[in-house]
């Protein structure tokens, strides 16, 4: 089994919410590391993404964003309106 120091302030953290999870804080401490692994992981995954999007010349422009943005803002103002009549 691996050990880790945590300071005291922690501690009583881990307490708290494994009490009020009824989980231990073995099994309360494995979920909260696997699921922030879990999110480092699909971060990752997400930049190595944009990279490739990067390299490979998928970009547009803040001006194009800006638009396209607006034109969605427009867009969906005019089917709430139109929900509402």
């Amino acid at each position: 089994m691996n050990t880790i120091a945590l300071p005291q302030s922690l501690l009583k953290r881990l307490d708290k919410y494994s009490e009020s999870s009824k989980r231990s804080v073995s099994a309360f401490v494995k979920q909260v590391v696997q699921e922030r692994l879990d999110y480092e992981d699909w971060k990752a995954q997400k930049i190595a993404a944009g990279l490739d999007d990067i390299a490979a010349g998928r970009l547009i422009s803040h001006q194009e964003l800006t638009q396209k943005m607006h034109e969605k803002i427009k867009a969906t103002a005019e089917n709430v309106s139109k929900k509402a009549n």
